[in-house]
């Protein structure tokens, strides 16, 4: 007790210990709010590329190639305990073309067309609504469209109206309306494209369109809704198209009695998605039961996401050799502090004070210092964090490029583990930088100290 006496006092009373205090502080702080808002990206990245991809993804071992859609088939994939929904999906790639008189099919904007089953993929997550109905503007302020300006995913208003007006002629057949309704051409099915697609193509929903696939394959459509991830290279291909139409472009169709084929599934499984060992276990057990490919979400697009946690691991160990400098300043402040307490620690041994406590005083006021500062930063670094996008918004001034990430704001992260880390990390180096003087001071001989006196 006496030891943590000592050492606050000389923490608390000698204002040369708060230059130490003050550099923890800003040592903590920097990296709180650096890798909070690297950390931030990563998690939003991640975020969005799993809203473009399933847990687990089966396909043929080869690039061409469609699965036969068979019953038993789906069966044998839901089968597996640890999968909880199945969705297929066609993955071709072609292009979008406006429909004129002078459209032939052979110029457009290139799309990776992915033909789904709508309730489907909504079931496995994947079709988020949140990414959905963005305004496919240059303005990225502007709210987005009406719904009687848009469709519904693949319902068009168009083929809203033909529905309502179907109904009718249901109800003229019974007699309910007097007057049969005139004979109405079918309209196209309505896409889904990404905003980007749009963008600079004159292309806008609404428009009517081709979808011509790399074999030849052309089918009539509309712009439906536009659909918004946040990642630029699914959002400047990525076009959605039901399922029954997707056979059509790809020869999928089942012609001459084959039965109808499919690019592939993907999977919802139970498991959550930070277990990779569980989900590659369940990959690995699919893949031996059904002779097909199976891959985690993960080994389909992790490269992004392994790039953008090496760059934070980066910013993180730049953040900790910083923190490391802090050592220079702890030790200067407490050896003066040894200098100028040396007659008083010297008084204390002569009367019988153990050397092991003036020792344990001065560490003990070095981890006092180090995690009182520690917390400060830890306030002061998510104070900063908190307060970014409201700067910038007071500034009128985006601090991060929102034709990239679809907002002004600055993605921020909060996770508590952040701040322990640098805190444990400038504790280890508090202790360090505080070793040697607090060695010198349990050294002192009063002898000394009476003859410097006289």
């Amino acid at each position: 007790m006496f030891a943590w006496y000592l050492g606050w006092r000389y923490l608390r009373k000698r204002r040369t210990a708060w230059l130490a205090w003050a550099a923890i502080t800003l040592t903590v702080a920097v990296p709180v709010a650096v890798v909070g808002v690297t950390q931030g990206f990563l998690d939003v990245t991640a975020r969005q590329v799993r809203a473009n991809e399933s847990d687990l993804t089966v396909s043929q071992r080869w690039v061409d190639g469609g699965i036969p859609d068979l019953p038993h088939m789906r069966e044998l994939i839901a089968s597996d305990p640890g999968v909880s929904h199945v969705a297929p999906f066609i993955s071709v790639y072609g292009l979008l073309v406006p429909r004129s008189d002078t459209s032939d099919g052979n110029n457009g904007v290139p799309v990776q067309i992915d033909a789904i089953n709508w309730g489907d993929d909504s079931a496995i997550g994947r079709v988020e609504p949140e990414f959905l109905h963005p305004p496919p503007v240059e303005s990225l302020s502007a709210p987005p469209l009406p719904p009687d300006e848009r469709g519904t995913a693949f319902l068009t208003p168009a083929w809203r109206a033909h529905l309502a007006l179907s109904g009718l002629d249901v109800a003229s057949a019974f007699g309910v309306c007097p007057l049969p309704l005139p004979p109405r051409q079918r309209p196209a099915i309505g896409i889904v494209t990404g905003r980007e697609v749009l963008y600079g193509s004159g292309l806008a929903i609404g428009t009517p369109v081709y979808l011509v696939a790399s074999n030849g394959t052309k089918i009539q459509a509309e712009i439906s809704d536009t659909l918004g991830t946040g990642v630029l290279e699914i959002d400047r291909y990525a076009t959605l198209l039901p399922l029954g139409y997707g056979q059509i472009l790809a020869g999928y169709q089942g012609k001459g009695g084959q039965p109808k084929q499919v690019s592939g599934y993907r999977l919802k499984t139970s498991l959550q998605t930070s277990q990779q060992q569980a989900l590659q276990r369940v990959a690995n057990r699919l893949a031996e039961r059904t002779r097909l490919r199976v891959l985690t979400w993960e080994a389909r697009r992790g490269n992004l996401i392994l790039s953008l946690k090496q760059q934070r691991n980066v910013i993180g160990l730049v953040m900790i050799l910083i923190q490391c400098i802090t050592v220079f300043i702890v030790y200067a402040v407490f050896s003066t502090l040894v200098v100028e307490k040396r007659h008083d620690i010297g008084v204390l041994l002569g009367l019988g004070v153990r050397r092991s406590v003036i020792a344990s005083s001065f560490l003990l006021a070095g981890v006092a210092c180090c995690l009182l500062g520690g917390v400060a930063g830890w306030a002061l670094g998510w104070g900063a964090l908190a307060g970014l996008n409201p700067l910038s918004k007071w500034l009128n001034f985006p601090l991060f490029p929102q034709d990239v990430f679809y907002t002004p704001n600055a993605p921020t992260s909060f996770d508590p583990i952040i701040p322990l880390i640098f805190i444990a990390i400038m504790t280890k180096v508090g202790l360090i930088a505080v070793a040697l003087p607090a060695w010198r001071a349990s050294r002192i001989q009063p002898v000394d100290i009476l003859r410097e006196g006289a």
